[in-house]
């Protein structure tokens, strides 16, 4: 039996595209706006590691708004920078594709662990959502506003470090953006959702407590003595008066003592003699 020869135009879409100087590999998720997908960088040819991450967006009818997302992302991220926010890794808006690069983060996103039969101890609960308000007190510190703080959004690594991901709907505090909620409703502020006030760090602090408050409802058992601290804050986050909701540096300074407390003990300076730390309870 005869050999079909293979269509060269075939062997060609199966290879690998370039976009500017990474080499794209398998996709990762796709909206109707963007789309993420592995990278390497181009020169890398035959390597099998594929630890970086592009997002562009798609083609269609959401290309535009695709667009906006990635120039947003691309604005924010070059002046934000911590190590509980993604990084930006390089970046491009020169054309009719602007992409961005990011690392490969390994881990679940939270709103898979909250998904999770096993529950968290109520300090670990608290540790990760800290996480994510030392990522919000440095973007607001910039002057930006992440928009769309949610579970998905946060990935948890296999040692429990947080990233506070996508910003794609990140706004300049301040800025009237002049179109609707673009977001997600479930976490999103009142005045969000009715579009009547320009963006501001307010708004990213009612979604974190949106989180935390669904974080608690997947937490181990605790008394109502450790509980009501917590439910406390949360009730300052949600206020319905964004003028009332404390600041991103302020919750990550009572998440801190949340944690202590809740924990029963803290762990002290080494001692001269070992390297055993001394465990003191908690006042």
């Amino acid at each position: 039996m005869t050999d079909v020869p293979s269509d060269p135009s075939q062997e060609k879409c199966k290879q690998p595209a370039i976009l500017g100087i990474w080499r794209l590999g398998d996709i990762l998720h796709e909206s109707s706006t963007t789309q993420l997908l592995l990278a390497q960088p181009a020169d890398a040819v035959g390597s099998p590691r594929w630890d970086y991450v592009i997002k562009r967006a798609v083609e269609g009818p959401d290309h535009l708004e695709g667009s906006r997302q990635i120039m947003q992302s691309i604005a924010a991220g070059a002046v934000a920078s911590h190590p509980n926010l993604i990084a930006l890794l390089d970046a491009s808006t020169t054309s009719n594709q602007p992409y961005l690069v990011m690392p490969r983060l390994e881990g679940e996103s939270m709103q898979h662990h909250l998904e999770s039969e096993i529950r968290k101890p109520l300090p670990v609960a608290l540790w990760l959502i800290r996480q994510i308000a030392q990522a919000l007190d440095s973007l607001h510190s910039t002057g930006w506003v992440h928009g769309d703080v949610k579970p998905d959004n946060c990935v948890v690594g296999p040692r429990g470090h947080v990233t506070l991901v996508d910003l794609g709907f990140a706004s300049r505090i301040h800025t009237v953006c002049g179109h609707h909620y673009r977001g997600t409703p479930k976490y999103a502020s009142p005045e969000s959702l009715a579009g009547n006030l320009a963006a501001i760090p307010a708004m990213d602090i009612f979604s974190l407590g949106r989180v935390l408050w669904h974080c608690l409802t997947r937490t181990e058992p605790v008394s109502q003595f450790l509980l009501e601290p917590v439910a406390d804050l949360v009730q300052q986050m949600v206020a319905k008066d964004p003028d009332e909701r404390p600041a991103a540096a302020d919750v990550v300074q009572q998440l801190l003592q949340l944690e202590i407390e809740t924990l029963g003990r803290h762990i002290g300076p080494a001692t001269s003699n070992n390297d055993t730390v001394t465990r003191h309870r908690a006042a």
